[in-house]
């Protein structure tokens, strides 16, 4: 066989134990260098009993010396437990699905010190909304939920220390009542909206009647301007009429104006008034009028 050919099975033989090196238990257990990606931490275990921690670059391994225990993420990760069922104070059924986020900021603990961190989480998250909820009544736990979050947060914070964790968020996704509490809430929620319409009604029409007024205050104003000048000029022109007179006058026009108006409305349909209404006025102006131009006459 030719020498070429030797070579050949050569590199596919390393090729080959390279691989199946990879897919067993990973170059770091041959090499005594490795590279460890951005925002991860690899837990290592020593067999002399010195445990540590290699982060992101190139790190040094001691080959069957040093073990990889676990590879975590330092990100921050989401805890998602499943919905529970809680009992309110006031005897409610409810159905509660919370979510977490934290991060893991002591590897070691986080590995050694628990089998798995993110299951312990997750009870965690189950049992400090249990205690906190199963104390409240159910109006009071829809008002406060920030503040139950945050409690709930505050409430978790020293076990996860314990575990290397810090708890970043907690937050409600869901809080389902039974269905006749939601069905009562929807009603409360539309009598509430009709409330508030006939509140916004009330308030238009008083404004509406405030605004009439205002024109009717306008309307009498400049009604009493005109007939305080009306007053003026009959006195100008006939000062000897009494103000008796004046306002006979004045209420006689007034009326027939009324009249007059009535007569063409829309809504009348025969209409009646004293056709010598306006005589004894035409009488007294005339004769004042007549005396105004004999005096002016004489005076000539």
């Amino acid at each position: 066989m030719e020498p070429v050919y030797w070579w050949l099975i050569a590199i596919f033989s390393i090729i080959a134990i390279l691989v199946v090196l990879y897919y067993t238990g990973g170059f770091e257990k041959f090499m005594p260098v490795v590279v460890v990606d951005s925002q991860e931490a690899w837990v290592i275990e020593n067999r002399l009993g010195a445990d540590r921690v290699i982060y992101e670059g190139i790190n040094h391994l001691m080959p069957w010396r040093d073990v990889v225990v676990r590879k975590v993420s330092l990100k921050e990760m989401t805890i998602d437990p499943e919905p529970q069922e809680i009992i309110t104070q006031d005897n409610i059924n409810i159905v509660v699905d919370m979510i977490a986020s934290v991060k893991i900021v002591d590897a070691v603990k986080a590995v050694m010190d628990i089998d798995d961190f993110e299951k312990s989480v997750k009870s965690l998250v189950m049992s400090s909304t249990l205690s906190r909820l199963g104390k409240m009544n159910f109006s009071d736990i829809q008002k406060e939920q920030d503040k139950i979050a945050k409690d709930i947060k505050e409430h978790m914070k020293e076990d996860c220390a314990r575990w290397g964790l810090e708890v970043v968020q907690v937050r409600f996704e869901n809080i389902t009542p039974p269905a006749s509490i939601k069905q009562a809430m929807e009603k409360e929620i539309v009598a509430e909206k009709e409330r508030k319409a006939a509140i916004l009604k009330a308030e238009g029409e008083h404004k509406v009647q405030e605004l009439h007024a205002e024109s009717e205050k306008i309307l009498i104003e400049k009604r009493a301007e005109a007939t305080q000048k009306v007053i003026k000029e009959l006195k100008e022109l006939m000062p000897t009429l009494s103000d008796e007179k004046i306002m006979h006058f004045l209420t006689s026009t007034a009326y027939i104006d009324s009249m007059k108006q009535l007569s063409t409305s829309n809504n009348s349909k025969f209409v009646l008034y004293p056709s010598d209404v306006q005589q004894p006025m035409d009488k007294v102006m005339n004769a004042e009028y007549l005396s105004r131009q004999n005096v002016t006459s004489a005076d000539k």
